[in-house]
């Protein structure tokens, strides 16, 4: 054998033993394999088990996404009809902001024709109040007049009603007018007899008086004539009822339309009062 043949026998041996070499270690490498792609399966298998989890999962947030997205459009439709109500809410606003401007405007106009009204009115009142107060005044005076004159009616009604009874009384008196003169006469009898002085009577002006009030009490009379009747302080009256002498009051006090008199004199059996007659001198 040459030396090229052993070269080639030795290249022989080493390409075998390369190949064999070679296929032991792939031969061990895919004994690695096998466990590396078993193990993968597993991983795999565990993979697919978390994948289908993960699917079941999404399918259900995908349905709860699905009907938030519907709750959202629906909500987002309702949104979309309440902003085109509010929309139309407030072009209504503005027009009737509008309004209410315009109002406003005539509401100022108004209030200022008022102010002029109420300034008018102000002064007007305040004229109406102090002629209110002049009426017043007026009406306070008118009442305290009619007063007066009730107050003058009533007595004059008492003199009417006296007047008319004594009427009366002297048209019964009339028939028997002897009999009074004879009681005339006794009672100047009786006037003498307490005092009455004739002289004295005829020295004072002749003034025809009646008695207005009696007070037996205190022993005087009031009678209707006074200083504007030339009625003097200590002129004396003889009172007299018909054809009754009933005595002499002595004036002690005289005023512009009445005067007091004092009781000097009192006729027996009788007593003097409102309405009787009395006079300086006698008839």
């Amino acid at each position: 054998m040459s030396s090229i043949g052993k070269i080639f026998v030795v290249l022989n041996l080493v390409l075998s033993l390369l190949v064999v070499g070679a296929a032991g270690s792939l031969l061990r490498q895919t004994e690695v394999t096998k466990a590396d792609i078993a193990a993968k399966d597993k991983e795999l298998a565990a993979a697919n088990t978390a994948l289908e989890d993960a699917n079941s999962g999404f399918s259900v947030r995908e349905r709860e996404l699905t009907e938030s997205k519907q709750r959202l459009q629906e909500e987002k439709d309702d949104l979309d009809v309440a902003r085109l109500n509010l929309e139309n809410t407030n072009k209504r606003i503005e027009a009737d902001n509008q309004q209410l401007r315009d109002d406003v405007t005539k509401i100022t106009a108004s209030i200022e024709a008022l102010q002029t009204s109420y300034t008018s009115t102000l002064q007007r009142s305040q004229e109406l109040s102090d002629k209110n107060e002049e009426l017043r005044n007026e009406s306070i005076a008118a009442k305290e007049a009619e007063r007066q004159a009730e107050l003058a009616k009533r007595d004059l009604t008492d003199q009417i009603t006296a007047a008319n009874t004594k009427a009366t009384d002297l048209e019964g008196q009339f028939t028997t007018a002897q009999d009074e003169i004879k009681g005339l006469q006794a009672q100047l009898a009786v006037a003498a007899a307490s005092g009455f002085d004739s002289a004295a009577i005829m020295a004072m002006p002749q003034i025809d008086a009646t008695v207005a009030e009696v007070d037996p009490t205190y022993g005087f009379v009031i009678l209707d004539k006074g200083s504007r009747d030339d009625v003097k302080k200590g002129f004396t009256f003889e009172v007299y009822r018909g054809g009754t002498y009933l005595g002499r009051v002595k004036v002690d006090e005289v005023y512009n339309d009445y005067s007091t008199a004092r009781i000097e004199i009192k006729a027996p059996d009788v007593a003097m009062q409102r309405f009787d007659k009395a006079s300086t001198h006698l008839n």
